[in-house]
């Protein structure tokens, strides 16, 4: 892992913090002071702060990376002065300071992924990877979802911003006749915006009662079943193809 997070999981402080250490000088490897913020600890590695061996001790049983299933009514996130119910509950205490990728809101559900590797997080959700998420949508009403799909993939002006589909289907095509209206869709992006199914659905006067993301990347609940509140250890290249 590198040298910021290495010490970050040690206790030396915040990962802003510890890079103000390393830049500083106070960290030495193997007897050699070091500025190198990309650097990543081996094994064999001896690490000293403030000339003080650090050492963090891994927990074999504890999980890198894990797969949730998020209830609806619990936010994702660790503290909120307004909301009684945070996903944290759902989870045993050697996970209360994982964070979380793939946020979903309030009251929505699905797959969401939890980590203590923050090299992982930033991989998964910056823009620039275009991880793909799948989510199957209920509606108020039963809708002709053509005229909506081709729309949502030429993209929608709402709030000032085009929110834009990369693929939108019938969530369960074999239960229809052919162009029959339906109130369940499947919505693929390429990259999300805070609430965008809900706002592109808004635009069209269309009202989402369920939310569900089934997918992100390579990873999908549709063939790998948990649970609704539960979750399971995954592999990073269960996720993103390297």
């Amino acid at each position: 892992m590198r040298i910021n997070q290495f010490l970050a999981r040690a206790g030396a402080g915040s990962r802003r913090k510890v890079e103000e250490i390393i830049l500083a000088g106070r960290v030495k490897v193997n007897g050699s002071t070091l500025t190198d913020l990309s650097y990543r600890v081996a094994e064999k590695d001896e690490v000293r702060l403030d000339g003080k061996r650090i050492d963090i001790k891994i927990d074999p049983d504890l999980f890198r990376i894990i797969a949730f299933n998020k209830p609806a009514g619990y936010l994702a996130s660790h503290e909120d002065e307004h909301n009684d119910h945070m996903i944290f509950e759902l989870l045993p205490k050697e996970y209360q300071k994982y964070n979380y990728a793939g946020r979903l809101d309030l009251d929505s559900r699905g797959l969401m992924f939890l980590s203590n590797d923050g090299d992982f997080i930033q991989r998964i959700t910056h823009p620039s990877q275009k991880i793909e998420k799948e989510y199957i949508v209920t509606l108020n009403k039963d809708i002709e979802w053509k005229p909506i799909a081709e729309e949502f993939m030429l993209g929608v002006r709402e709030g000032g911003e085009t929110l834009r589909a990369k693929f939108v289907s019938p969530a369960f095509p074999r239960s229809l006749k052919e162009d029959q209206p339906t109130n369940h869709l499947r919505v693929v992006l390429g990259e999300g915006k805070k609430r965008q199914i809900r706002r592109m659905f808004h635009s069209k006067n269309l009202s989402v009662i369920d939310l569900f993301r089934v997918r992100i990347g390579n990873f999908s609940l549709e063939k790998k079943s948990i649970d609704e509140g539960k979750f399971i250890g995954v592999r990073e290249e269960q996720i993103i193809q390297k």
